[in-house]
């Protein structure tokens, strides 16, 4: 939860690997994931509408209870209109995922994250930064 409470609340804490505050590892790639889980929990947040043309309780009462709604022509009405949009993991076919060797989801976001780095340049305070950083390392070990 540190993680998620330190990116939304922009006060200069670098999210770090580990149950507690004294990690000294930091994870580029979980501050990517992050950062889209929060994207996508915004998008939700702006809601949907109910009614009955988003709804179709007709649909509903004719698959009966136990039935399957992913094939109703209404799940694949907006399944086809909705935006998937997902910053990390492209939408694949199972050839397409194949022929990219099968890659696991942590692969993906592990070059992504590592797209998003390659990208960087350095911070205007970047020596500040460093300075800081190996002084505090060097207290808390010595």
């Amino acid at each position: 939860m540190n993680h998620l409470t330190a990116y939304l609340g922009k006060v200069g804490l670098a999210p770090f690997v580990g149950g507690n505050f004294d990690s000294l590892v930091f994870s580029p790639a979980l501050v990517v994931y992050s950062d889209e889980v929060i994207r996508q929990a915004r998008f939700f947040k702006q809601g949907f509408i109910i009614n009955d043309e988003s709804v179709a309780p007709n649909e509903i009462e004719s698959i009966g209870p136990g039935g399957n709604f992913l094939i109703s022509d209404l799940t694949v009405k907006y399944c086809r209109e909705i935006d998937f949009n997902n910053s990390i993991w492209p939408q694949l076919t199972l050839e397409k995922w194949q022929v990219q060797g099968s890659p696991t989801a942590d692969e993906i976001l592990r070059q992504h994250t590592c797209s998003l780095l390659d990208g960087l340049g350095a911070p205007e305070d970047h020596t500040e930064l460093i300075s800081r950083g190996e002084k505090y390392i060097h207290q808390i070990t010595t």
